[in-house]
């Protein structure tokens, strides 16, 4: 479970800075309901959630959606409301890399602490 939750967060990682234009370093919480909210340094806001079924949803400050799924081999895939796709997995050392529908490709891992990174 925890691995496809640094996935999803890895994927709306990739989503935001399409969607933002610019890196910036971003920090995120989960509250006790399962709820994440993400915050860049430059003010933005991404707020997510996952339902019974798995799905997640993830909204941000600028009014774009992006919906992910997970399949039943544990890849997942998101398509945000512009249309554009990642795909992403995470290997058994919890490595989580993705795909995004131009080619370009994010690796992200957590440390013990756990903090992610993505690069």
């Amino acid at each position: 479970m925890k691995a496809q939750s640094v996935l999803t967060f890895g994927i709306a990682v990739v989503l935001s800075i399409v969607s933002w234009g610019a890196m910036a370093q971003i920090r995120c919480s989960t509250d006790s309901y399962g709820n994440s909210t993400c915050r860049d340094s430059n003010g933005n806001t991404t707020r997510g959630s996952t339902d019974p079924y798995g799905n997640t949803t993830w909204h941000d400050s600028n009014g774009n959606t992006t919906r992910c799924n997970t399949d039943s081999y544990g890849n997942t895939t998101c398509r945000d409301s512009n249309g554009n796709a990642t795909r992403g997995s995470t290997d058994p050392y919890g490595n989580t890399t993705l795909r995004d529908s131009t080619g370009n490709t994010t690796r992200c891992s957590t440390d013990s602490y756990g903090n992610t990174r993505c690069r």
